[in-house]
């Protein structure tokens, strides 16, 4: 991913991954003893592949939508972002599927897939409202 709008669209990517993710990890509660790991295991497959897809999207928004001069100061309020999901992550997680059990891991799917849904047409405003001098570096990585 090398512009905003992959990023966006990397970010849809993932959502459905995490979508997927979900309702398999939650049917591993309802299965035979001898099927559930092979569930779990394309749980963790299916939530690691968006998990990289994810990355590969920050990266690009991150990156792609700071300008030259202000990089550090985009990664450092991207990290504080991500560093406060991860403290609220385990209030989340365990509320909704320790909480709601399958209904749980159904609306965390959902809603993953809706922050990945947004994320298009986020990225694609984020692009169409920077400073002319901006779109043209990302133009031209487009071309590429």
């Amino acid at each position: 991913m090398k512009t905003p709008r992959q990023g966006g669209r990397a970010f849809r990517v993932a959502g459905l991954f995490f979508l997927v993710s979900c309702p398999l990890m939650a049917l591993t509660a309802d299965v035979p003893a001898w099927l559930a790991p092979g569930l779990a295991v394309l749980a963790v497959c299916a939530h690691s592949l968006g998990e990289v897809w994810e990355s590969s999207a920050g990266y690009a928004l991150g990156f792609g939508l700071a300008p030259d001069h202000a990089q550090g100061q985009y990664q450092g309020f991207f990290g504080i972002g991500f560093d406060a999901g991860q403290a609220v992550a385990p209030l989340v997680l365990t509320g909704a599927v320790l909480g709601l059990g399958h209904a749980g891991w159904l609306l965390l799917g959902v809603f993953f897939a809706a922050l990945g849904a947004a994320a298009p047409p986020l990225a694609a405003w984020a692009e169409r409202t920077r400073p002319a001098a901006a779109r043209s570096g990302t133009a031209l990585l487009d071309a590429e």
